[in-house]
This record gives C-alpha cells, sequence and structure tokens, in this order.
C-alpha cells in the first residue's frame, strides 16, 4: 500500500503545531493578568513552526498529481520553509535566555547571530538544492530522500544544538524539580524539544532511505509529545502573581 510516511509526518507537525499555537494564544487572551514573555516566545515557535511544516508537505501533492516534477516543488518548500525553522529556533534561543537570568543580556546577540546564520544557511541551500541536487521520493520505501548538502545538514544540527537543545535540558530539568502537572509538562515539552531537535537535522544529514524513516518516525513523536505537553494544563502557567516576577521568570514557569 503507497503511504508517503514523510508526507503524514509533516501534515501531522502542521497539524499540532498549528492546534497548539491556537491553543496557547486562547489561554493567553483568557489571562487576565500579565503573560509571561516565555509563554508568548512559544507561541511565536508554534506558528513558525507550523509554516515550516505546511511548506514541507505542501510540494507532496506533486507526488500524487504530477509526480514527475515533484523535485523542484520540495527544493523549493524546503529551502523557504527552514527559513521558518530557523526563526523558530531563534524563538527557543530567545526563549532560554529570558528563562536563564545569565543570559538575559545575550538575548539580542543570540537573536543576530541567528538571523546571520539564516541568511547565509538558506543562500547555500538554494544554490546547493534549487539549482543543485534535488529532493527525490523513494517509492521503495516511502519516504522523501531530500538531498541537503552535507553543509547545510551540519549548520542545521549544530544551529538546533545551540538554540534547542539548552531549552531542552531546562525542562528535564525543572521536570525533577517540580511536582504533579508541571513535573509532567516539563519532561513532555522537554523530551519531546529533544527529539525534534534530533529528528529534524537528522533528515538533513542521513543518507539511506532507512536513515530518513528513522528520522521521520522520531519527528512524529517528538511533535506529538510537545502538543501534549502544551495542551497538558498550561493554563496552571500562563499568569504572573506579581509583575515584579516579570523580570525574571524559572524555568517551570511555563
Amino acid at each position: 500500500m503507497f503511504i508517503p510516511i514523510t508526507a503524514i509526518t509533516t501534515l501531522v507537525g502542521v497539524l499540532v503545531m498549528f492546534g497548539a499555537w491556537v491553543f496557547v494564544g486562547s489561554r493567553i487572551r483568557q489571562a487576565h493578568t500579565a503573560t509571561l514573555r516565555p509563554v508568548l516566545l512559544l507561541h511565536k515557535f508554534f506558528l513558525h513552526m507550523a509554516i515550516f511544516f505546511l511548506l514541507m508537505w505542501a510540494p507532496h501533492l506533486w507526488i500524487t498529481f504530477d509526480p514527475i516534477n515533484f523535485s523542484l516543488p520540495m527544493a523549493i518548500g524546503y529551502t523557504f520553509g527552514h527559513i521558518f525553522l530557523y526563526l523558530a529556533f531563534i524563538d527557543i534561543a530567545q526563549m532560554t535566555c529570558v528563562i536563564v537570568p545569565k543570559l538575559a543580556s545575550k538575548e539580542r546577540l543570540a537573536t543576530l547571530v541567528g538571523y546571520a546564520l539564516c541568511v547565509v544557511i538558506t543562500t547555500i541551500n538554494a544554490i546547493t538544492m534549487i539549482w543543485g541536487k534535488q529532493p527525490t521520493f523513494d517509492y521503495a520505501n516511502n519516504v522523501t530522500l531530500f538531498n541537503a548538502h552535507p553543509i547545510v545538514g551540519a549548520s542545521i544540527g549544530i544551529l538546533a544544538a545551540v538554540s534547542v537543545l539548552p531549552a531542552a535540558v531546562l525542562f528535564i530539568i525543572n521536570a525533577f524539580k517540580s511536582h504533579s502537572t508541571r513535573r509532567v509538562r516539563s519532561l513532555l515539552l522537554g523530551t519531546g524539544f529533544f527529539l525534534l531537535m534530533t529528528a529534524g537535522p537528522l533528515h538533513d544529514v542521513a543518507r539511506t532511505s532507512q536513515l530518513y524513516l528513522i528520522a521521520d518516525i522520531f519527528s512524529m513523536v517528538s511533535i506529538v509529545l510537545v502538543g501534549i505537553g502544551v495542551v497538558y494544563r498550561l493554563e496552571q502557567s500562563l499568569s504572573l502573581s506579581s509583575p515584579a516576577s516579570a523580570k525574571a521568570p524559572a524555568p517551570n514557569a511555563i
């Protein structure tokens, strides 16, 4: 049976991330006091990730309607879709700087470096993929082979590790320091971010259909975990008890 696994994974990503964006946005609007900035950044992260997955999913329509011309739309979708992935990375980097008081002064620098890397990686990606080796679809394993240039794959992996890994670690550490609902939510988000950080770049460095398949499976698991982590009683963390606490929110504020 023909089941385009990568198309399913990216579609799940669209639904979960867009749903999380809508859910968090509704909770922010319902909050009666000031909303924590980490939650606002997490809100932006979900929107950027939803657009990323949408642009990565849409080209798979060519497999059904015009499979011969699939490669170019996928190359364009991959290149421009990843711009929003880099913006999502920047959102998480900013969130980490806000959560950790010692990194507060580094937020502007992290943002500027993130934007600069976004421009550089996107340029290299466009040259090497749109006008270079384009993605193909492996009908035997029903997965998309992106054929990203090694420089692009390595750059995305490094950017993910620098921006997302610290946030994942903070969430996991917070899970062991918290109790009840906060522990569960932090563990879900931390594990989801960690898997998302590893599964995403794995697509870019994979050179076999089996490895692409593994990356797709891990991506789907990470997306679901992040989605559950957001839905799991997030409303308990949207309000601040006092305006002064907004200056240095703790990790368990999310």
